[in-house]
């Protein structure tokens, strides 16, 4: 499969943003990828990036399924993040014999896009998700949307890797998680942070795909786009996997 990366630290003072890529993970022709947003700082991040995909990969040849392998592996490192004032948000997709299996805690997300069609694979986790707000109430969380918060700071995302300050109003590192099964209909898997999806929908992006379908002009026009034509303000990371060039 052909694929590209967008890793741009946009108009932020500092990049908060990593990102892990292996295309043939644990040498299988395995596909594994994540995208981690951070902030506090991009020690969460970058410390997730370097080591999720180990934890994953261990309770995988372990036995595990894939969705309990990102749970284990998920929680492992939120646990070895206690003692850190940083978190991160992430998205992972595992893909093996045709299958895409991810995982998100917070607002960075994965979609396949088709001919006609885009599905989102992840769930946002955000105050405007309905079931996440009750959550965070019912967790005694006070919500000033579209933050909650704890003393005299607030969290955007209602599930995270690390932010340990906030456990206790509900902000947890359980993942969302789903498979999906690859058709010959689809054309590529995007997975990104919320710096591309805060400013474009889905049905937008998928208009981009279709238009640019050559990689390397997707990225730049995409780039083009969310950076200057629409001002995104955020670190912008991007992994695109294109199932059209296998």
């Amino acid at each position: 499969m052909k694929y590209g990366i967008i890793s741009e630290i946009g108009r932020r003072f500092h990049m908060e943003d990593a990102y892990f890529l292996d295309m043939n993970f644990n040498n299988k022709g395995w596909v594994f990828g994540g995208i981690y947003d951070g902030h506090g700082g991009d020690f969460a991040a970058l410390y997730t990036s370097w080591h999720l995909h180990r934890y994953f990969l261990d309770a995988i040849l372990s036995g595990s399924e894939p969705d309990k392998a990102f749970k284990t592996s998920y929680k492992m490192i939120s646990d070895e993040l206690r003692d850190q004032d940083s978190g991160t948000t992430a998205v992972n997709f595992f893909i093996r014999d045709g299958i895409i299996h991810t995982a998100n805690a917070g607002d960075a997300r994965a979609v396949v896009i088709g001919e006609d069609y885009h599905i989102q694979l992840t769930e946002d986790h955000r105050l405007d998700n309905p079931s996440e707000r009750e959550r965070i109430e019912k967790a005694g969380g006070v919500i000033s949307y579209p933050y909650t918060v704890k003393g005299y700071r607030g969290l955007m995302p209602t599930r995270s890797i690390g932010d340990e300050y906030f456990r206790s109003v509900g902000i947890i590192p359980c993942p969302s998680t789903s498979s999906y099964e690859i058709s010959s209909d689809d054309m590529m898997l995007i997975a990104g942070c919320d710096g591309l999806f805060d400013v474009m929908e889905n049905h937008e992006l998928a208009g981009f795909v279709k238009k640019y379908r050559d990689m390397d002009l997707l990225i730049n026009e995409l780039k083009k786009e969310v950076l200057i034509n629409r001002m995104g303000g955020d670190n912008l990371t991007v992994i695109i996997i294109d199932f059209e060039n296998e």
